[in-house]
């Protein structure tokens, strides 16, 4: 359940195009409880963990903040021209990955997400405005934008959605949400926990992990913000989990299911 509302809009047209009509709304159930889950979950296993194992944080000063500083905001005032600039930027991602997405559909014989083609262009520019400077890129102004647009988007599919669809699959869809979320629980606790040190940082980045596995980066953040709050500040995991949520695990699951659907599915649809 990965990637969200997001994923399952862009996956679900795939399915349309395969001749599912209910695809969006059976992801978009999909998601919606996923996220319910995450949240549900994320905390009071980092909570078990933390208390299992008498667990406290690692206040030394020893983690590079160089990326923190880089998206930091530091209150000066946009101009107009920057903030043109910056929106300039973001549109041509999404025309300029939409298109790549569009040759990489034909390339494969299926329909491809076009966010992610738009997502791998964002990041060659970012990091070529890094270094060559074309303009002033302003991370508070993009992330800002970013909420507004997602909860547009949230706000307009989820009002679209036909849940009378639903009533023939329910019970089928709570069975692999909830198969999902007792295979990650466990997997989190028994493999990750201890791959990542048995530490307080493994605990917290566990909550995180749950958040984007069933959901999406947001739940991740309110997760381990939960814990924060609660047992004290993370710098690791706050800096780990968002790149590995809202990027890093792109890299592995787009590819993947996309392969799943072309092998496992768009052949069954034929």
């Amino acid at each position: 359940m990965t990637g969200g509302h997001g994923a399952a809009g862009s996956c679900g047209s795939t399915f349309i195009e395969m001749g599912y009509p209910a695809a969006i709304t059976v992801g978009a159930a999909a998601a919606t409880f996923g996220l319910i889950f995450a949240i549900l979950v994320g905390g009071p296993v980092a909570r078990m963990l933390i208390e299992k194992n008498h667990l406290t944080p690692d206040n030394s000063d020893t983690l590079d903040t160089s990326v923190e500083e880089i998206n930091a905001g530091h209150g000066e005032k946009l101009t107009t021209l920057d903030i043109l600039k910056n929106v300039t930027a973001i549109l041509f991602c999404m025309a300029l990955g939409t298109e790549i997405s569009g040759w990489l559909g034909k390339l494969i014989g299926m329909s491809f997400p076009s966010y992610v083609g738009a997502m791998f262009v964002a990041m060659l520019v970012r990091n070529l405005n890094e270094q060559f400077h074309w303009y002033h890129f302003r991370f508070p102004l993009v992330d800002g934008t970013g909420d507004v647009m997602l909860n547009l988007y949230l706000s307009m599919a989820l009002m679209s959605l036909n849940l009378y669809q639903l009533l023939d699959l329910i019970g089928s869809v709570l069975i692999i949400v909830i198969a999902q979320v007792v295979v990650l629980v466990l997997l989190s606790i028994f493999v990750v926990f201890p791959i990542l040190g048995k530490n307080y940082d493994a605990a917290v980045m566990c909550a995180g992990l749950l958040g984007h596995g069933l959901g999406a980066t947001p739940s991740a953040i309110v997760n381990m913000t939960a814990v924060k709050d609660k047992y004290g500040m993370s710098r690791k995991a706050f800096m780990i989990v968002p790149i590995v949520g809202a990027f890093l695990v792109d890299i592995i699951y787009q590819p993947q299911t996309i392969a799943f659907i072309k092998f496992f599915v768009q052949g069954f649809a034929d």
